[in-house]
């Protein structure tokens, strides 16, 4: 069921797509570059240092954790006691994970000719519906057998 709902849902997100092939696979080529991958999990480790550079040692009696806070710690200080690597982890992940939004496009870019297709015929299928919908319904006074009490 869910597969039924994703490949509706696709369709009609991949009629832009559709339309814009050549943007897609540009795009999907650019994402499964490993320098531009480097340069995105670049870029988000520069926006996650000055998030992690943020002092919270003042927060730390709101936290169960406040024996191991001090009052100058940043979330950086924090999160490295946690784990000594978090940052060389938070690019490695990045950078996976602008390789698998890579791989999702240009998969989406090979698939968007058969979900044109899909949505045309779900257009087809609903189009009667629609009919359906918009005819004039009768109206209450339309109905002369209501007798009343």
């Amino acid at each position: 069921m869910r597969i039924a709902f994703a490949a509706a849902v696709l369709s009609v997100v991949a009629l832009p797509a559709a339309a814009q092939s050549r943007a897609g696979v540009e795009a999907a080529d650019r994402l499964n570059d490993p320098v531009v991958q480097e340069g995105i999990a670049a870029a988000v480790g520069a926006l996650a240092g000055i998030v992690l550079d943020t002092r919270v040692g003042p927060l730390a009696r709101y936290t169960g954790r406040r024996d191991d806070i001090r009052p100058g710690d940043t979330l950086r200080d924090v999160k490295r006691r946690d784990d000594p690597h978090f940052e060389r982890r938070l690019r490695d992940d990045t950078r996976r994970a602008v390789a698998t939004a890579g791989m999702v496009a240009g998969d989406a870019v090979a698939m968007s000719g058969e979900l044109a297709r899909t949505a045309d015929r779900l257009r087809g299928a609903v189009a009667p519906l629609a009919g359906v919908l918009t005819s004039r319904a009768p109206a209450y006074d339309d109905y002369d057998d209501y007798d009343g009490y």
